[in-house]
């Protein structure tokens, strides 16, 4: 693959990506969060560091640090605290969408997904915890 193609397949692929509602999150910079409804973070690009707090109930089983990779989503629930920082030196792109309440309610807890032999690991999104 030349250098010209390898510029095209990124501007193409970050042209498809600002389409469906990417943003881009630089080196060194954080989102802060606090969803009024049930919302999906998914990567796009990049990995991710996402700090979640107790909740809006504060039981605090919801909170901690998760590592996302692209591909992956984290259900962050309404009025928890999320901080959303890229890993190292790459941008992160990611979509952070309002999903539906069935959905939001029904989702495995982080913490169980990411623990190996969880059946519930096919059925939810893949977040992996530290």
């Amino acid at each position: 693959m030349t250098t010209s193609q390898i510029f095209k397949f990124f501007s193409t692929a970050a042209t498809a990506a600002a389409a469906y509602g990417v943003s881009t999150l630089l080196p060194g910079k954080a989102l802060s969060l606090t969803p009024r409804a049930p919302m999906a973070l998914r990567i796009a690009e990049g990995q991710a560091w996402v700090t979640l707090d107790a909740g809006p109930y504060g039981t605090g089983t919801e909170a901690g640090d998760v590592f996302l990779h692209a591909g992956q989503t984290l259900w962050v629930a309404a009025g928890q605290h999320a901080v959303v920082e890229p890993v190292g030196q790459q941008r992160l792109q990611y979509r952070f969408t309002r999903t539906p309440v069935d959905v939001a309610s029904t989702a495995t807890p982080w913490w169980r997904r990411a623990a190996f032999g969880s059946p519930s690991v096919a059925v939810a999104s893949d977040a992996c915890c530290a």
